[in-house]
């Protein structure tokens, strides 16, 4: 993933070749980026006049140097929230990446607490977290650590685990243990990986930044949103999103250009399109796989809550959040308020989840058997997968409203581009052999479609798929909490103004379940698929 760019800009013609197919892909890209800011400026100042939801680039521009002491003291101020984030964020990852390569008795509790967070619907956790750390911005570091916890977790233990075996036999020929080995050989092979996991983490740390500013903070990118949307000010809005993406995106392209300077041998790596890890078989293996996790997370619950000394007032357990569901006397009306709208933002959520499944996939087709069409618009879609949701929210607000399809088109944007640019780069390494049967038999593009590469492209989408289930969980929460008013986003948003915190914990402990039970599902069905296509290639 650290060069997806450049991979596909490198890839053969399979088909469709034209004139076009012989510009560089910089120049397309550029004559594709000042066309669509042309198609802005006469939409903004024609159909869209005086509405509030399009604003002018010019005008866009004019509004930032206005206010630009404004605008960079706020953008400062989550840069650098962002930056030491991701700083502890990602230390805590490759630390316990580095426990569970080294111990691997481990590995399955560590990973269960990482998916937890995860999971976390960050929305609501933010409220939690600032009572433990008070109204500085040890909130929004917080959560943009949590942000990037996971997938620098699972990039690093990636590449502790390519290792070359050979290099790790020579470390037992002399008789040293596993922390040599770890030191010697598997440390220094997890770089490619861990800078592919830094990538992805970059542009996740900004989001935790800026959610965590939602909930009281006196300054950043994530209050002036709020206050923007509120106002209706459609030019800063525009601004935040432009300057968001800027950096959003630099911090992709930087930590993705030292990737290449450090590692110029190694492979593009997508740790987004990493499969899942197989299960051992035997009812045992998969009730203790099953219980592992639950006890785990209940343990590092109960620590969590003892270890900062939280009030009761604020802090409930798993025992206070079951009674408040099914025992205390009103968990009647509790369960019908948190499953109601639990209900209505999985409705939604799952409309924009298969739709940006679908809509990816198509795409990822169109540019394969239109080469030219890729080259212009695929480095623009990979600048748009590393922009954080909490920057497309508002626009989106802007275009669609405030109703329920707003979850929808959010939840659809979030599963699209990271699904899109997996699938193209997997349709891409379509062995030559295959192709070349097909041509052989004068076979047309659709045949090549549904023999070749959508076969190919089958583990990058179900990776994806399952990788987009907590991400879409947690744009429909931040639609919700932003904009529509319905769903369990709502009901969090209520609770928290309210300070209903057994409600809060009630709805984030239900919303976690769910990601998690949804990211297994769909793991499940990746692990079964890929044996049914390859036996034995899932192990």
């Amino acid at each position: 993933m650290s060069d997806t760019a450049q991979a596909t800009a490198k890839a053969p013609v399979r088909s469709g070749a034209s004139g076009l197919d012989r510009v560089p892909p910089r120049v397309l890209s550029a004559a594709v980026g000042i066309a669509v800011l042309a198609l802005w400026e006469l939409l903004a100042r024609t159909v869209y006049a005086g509405s509030y939801r399009l604003s002018p680039p010019t005008l866009v521009v004019v509004d930032f140097f206005e206010y630009r002491d404004l605008y960079l003291r706020n953008l400062w101020h989550s840069t650098k929230t962002a930056a030491w984030g991701f700083l502890w964020g990602n230390l805590a990852a490759i630390a316990l990446a580095g426990v569970a390569s080294i111990i691997p008795v481990l590995r399955r509790s560590i990973g269960a607490v990482a998916l937890t967070i995860f999971c976390l619907p960050f929305i609501a956790v933010a409220p939690i977290l600032r009572l433990i750390t008070g109204p500085g911005n040890g909130t929004p570091i917080t959560l943009s650590a949590l942000a990037v916890f996971f997938t620098t977790y699972v990039a690093a233990l990636l590449g502790f685990d390519t290792a070359p075996g050979s290099a790790l036999d020579v470390v037992r020929s002399f008789g040293r243990g596993r922390l040599a080995a770890f030191r010697r050989v598997r440390l220094r092979a997890s770089v490619p990986a861990m800078i592919a996991g830094l990538q992805i983490a970059a542009p996740a740390a900004f989001l935790g930044a800026v959610v965590g500013e939602f909930t009281g903070a006196r300054s950043g990118l994530g209050i002036l949103t709020v206050r923007a949307l509120g106002a209706l000010h459609t030019e800063r809005i525009w601004v935040i999103a432009l300057m968001s993406t800027i950096v959003a995106t630099g911090g992709y392209m930087v930590i993705g250009a030292l990737g290449r300077w450090l590692c110029p041998w190694a492979p593009a790596l997508d740790v987004g399109a990493v499969p899942a890890a197989r299960q051992e078989p035997g009812l045992l293996n998969r009730l203790a796989a099953l219980l592992a996790p639950i006890i785990v997370v209940f343990v590092f619950w109960y620590a969590f809550l003892w270890v900062f000394q939280i009030k009761p007032f604020f802090a409930k357990t798993p025992l206070d959040v079951w009674a408040e569901l099914f025992t205390n006397a009103d968990a009647a009306e509790t369960r019908s308020s948190v499953f109601g709208a639990l209900g209505t933002t999985m409705w939604t959520t799952s409309l924009g989840y298969v739709a940006g499944l679908i809509g990816a996939v198509v795409t990822a087709v169109v540019f394969v058997l239109i080469p030219w069409l890729e080259r212009a618009l695929m480095p623009i879609a990979v600048a748009l997968r590393s922009i954080p949701i909490i920057v497309t929210t508002p626009v989106i607000i802007l275009f669609v409203g405030r109703g329920l399809l707003t979850t929808t088109a959010i939840v659809a944007v979030m599963s699209f581009f990271p699904t899109l640019v997996n699938c193209y780069a997997a349709m891409n390494r379509t062995p030559e052999g295959i192709l070349d049967v097909l041509r052989s038999y004068d076979a047309g593009s659709a045949a090549h479609v549904r023999n070749a590469y959508l076969p190919t492209a089958v583990p990058a989408l179900l990776a994806s798929a399952r990788i987009a289930v907590p991400t879409s969980l947690l744009g429909a929460t931040v639609a919700e909490w932003l904009a529509t008013g319905d769903g369990i986003g709502a009901v969090m948003v209520i609770a928290f103004t309210r300070n209903d915190y057994n409600v809060l914990w009630v709805s984030v402990a239900v919303l976690t379940l769910v990601a998690v039970i949804g990211y297994w599902l769909v793991a499940a069905l990746e692990l079964r698929t890929l044996e049914r296509m390859a036996p034995g290639t899932s192990r």
